[in-house]
């Protein structure tokens, strides 16, 4: 049954979650009946070929560079094992010039030294047909505080995509990023949009001169934004660039409170809408950092994040050591279908693995935002680390039934607070997904004109008792299932869960 959910009450977390406190005097509106009606228009197709959902997977830089620990076979395999049931069809690779071909100096140029890592992913995502886009962190590329670029480096920066693509064959790699958050102060250009568009420009020339800009295409801006107030980047990028740059990018860290207020939508929206119609955008990196937020639900995330972050030396101030709390899995599809539905093609999550990246060198303080540790056995002795966390089972489901060429159609979804839903389909087989980042249970009416659907599995990604296999991957809680939904199908949704049908053969 549908919980006695009503006007006032919609409107009275609506103040909670904005921060805006109300008077005990408040006079709510006469109740109005709320909708339980998801209509999915199949004849309205919002994106026709998403490149897919993927996560960011860098070379292990340190691990290889600093901790003389490189991964071992058994833990390469494990990885690859998991990542074989996410089905990622779009995965971002990003790694430093200083980590690779410049380690002896930044104007020396060996691209085979530190490889392994970087030939390990790579070698992945060619046998798997994924979609890579590669980046450089940039700062070796330019001096900000000199306000030129170095055009020896650059160069050295377009053979190195060169030598990836064409001497070692990983033609999975699409796009290229010259600067990870050009934007943000503490990034290579430090927020100056002239410098990044100088060294884009002369990258993009020295990837023509060596035959290589028709294999791989520039990606951009690749900027953070916090706010709709930087869409100047992707405008002026336009005017700057023009079809230089063949794939839209930008990153997003929205606040809890984003998923209920509708200033995610809007923020989506706004640098949507300002690339050219008919040129694909991406989210190329997003998660929760919940300390972006005002409202008292990131405020109380923020402090237990924080508290854990003090409470052990293992874990680096950029940290969501939130990842291992079940209600991360819900907060992340909700971000995810946001975008999915706001006409984006491709949302790649921060990150795949806690050992990528560490505070420091000495391999100690990880940065905690992975699907898992896989080095923790070897690095924190601690074997549990490196078990799947609980959002794997979540993220996975949406990556691997949204495959490169998926079909998103247009879905009504109705104003029950927490609610968001996609429908998708590829190759003729479906998929349709239900969140509920709120604490309330809901009986939902699910219809599509002229869609049914045998043969099909449900899946409930839930906090207890949630079906898995002995690897911790997901199962279907029911399967052999049909659907009517030209009729309509009420569906029941728990509160602060994610729920998939799908008919796909796998």
């Amino acid at each position: 049954m549908l919980k006695n959910i009503n006007y006032k009450y919609v409107l009275l977390l609506a103040f909670l979650v904005t921060g805006i406190s109300c008077s005990d005097d408040f006079e709510a509106p006469a109740e109005e009946p709320i909708s339980t009606e998801l209509v999915i228009e199949l004849g309205t197709v919002i994106n026709d070929s998403y490149i897919g959902n993927g996560v960011q997977w860098d070379p292990y830089p340190q691990a290889y560079k600093f901790w003389d620990l490189p991964i071992q076979d058994v833990d390469w395999q494990k990885m690859y094992d998991r990542l074989d049931y996410m089905k990622p069809s779009f995965l971002r690779v990003v790694f430093g010039s200083y980590d690779k071909y410049a380690h002896l100096g930044a104007d020396n140029y060996n691209p085979i030294i530190f490889l392994e890592g970087m030939e390990r992913i790579l070698q992945y995502c060619q046998d798997n047909n994924i979609t890579v886009m590669l980046g450089d962190w940039g700062y070796n590329q330019m001096d900000v505080n000199q306000n030129r670029i170095f055009e020896n480096r650059i160069t050295n920066a377009a053979k190195y995509v060169k030598f990836l693509v064409e001497e070692k064959g990983f033609t999975c790699i699409k796009y290229y990023t010259t600067v990870n958050e050009p934007n943000l102060e503490g990034s290579a250009t430090e927020g100056d949009y002239d410098l990044w568009k100088r060294t884009t420009e002369a990258f993009y020339r020295k990837l023509d001169s060596l035959g290589v800009s028709s294999k791989v295409k520039l990606a951009g801006p690749d900027i953070a934004p916090f706010s709709d107030n930087l869409t100047n980047w992707v405008t002026d990028m336009t005017a700057d660039l023009g079809d230089k740059v063949k794939l839209y990018d930008i990153h997003t860290y929205p606040p809890k409170e984003a998923m209920y207020n509708g200033v995610y939508e809007r923020t989506l929206a706004a640098y949507k809408n300002a690339a050219p119609a008919g040129t694909p955008i991406v989210i190329g990196e997003y998660g929760f950092k919940y300390e972006t937020g005002t409202s008292q639900i990131d405020q109380n995330l923020y402090n237990a994040n924080l508290e854990n972050i003090n409470s052990s030396a293992n874990i680096a101030l950029d940290s969501n050591t939130l990842v291992d709390e079940y209600f991360h899995g819900v907060d992340l599809i909700a971000a995810t279908m946001k975008i999915v539905n706001a006409g984006y093609s491709g949302a790649i999550n921060w990150n795949l693995d806690d050992a990528m990246h560490s505070g420091s060198n000495s391999g100690q303080d990880l940065k905690v935002w992975g699907f898992w540790n896989i080095l923790g056995v070897e690095i924190l002795g601690n074997p549990q680390k490196e078990e799947v966390r609980p959002h794997f089972y979540s993220f996975s489901l949406i990556s691997r039934y949204m495959q490169n060429g998926t079909k998103v159609f247009k879905v009504n979804i109705p104003r029950l607070v927490g609610v968001d839903a996609i429908a998708v389909e590829n190759d003729g087989k479906y998929m349709i997904a239900i969140n509920n980042i709120f604490s309330e249970d809901y009986e939902i009416n699910v219809k599509a004109i002229g869609l049914s659907l045998s043969g099909a599995k449900k899946f409930v990604y839930k906090e207890n008792d949630r079906t898995v296999d002995v690897n911790g991957y997901p199962t279907p809680e029911e399967e052999n299932l049909s659907y009517d939904f030209s009729a309509g199908e009420t569906l029941s949704v728990p509160g602060t869960t994610l729920t998939v049908i799908t008919n796909f053969d796998y």
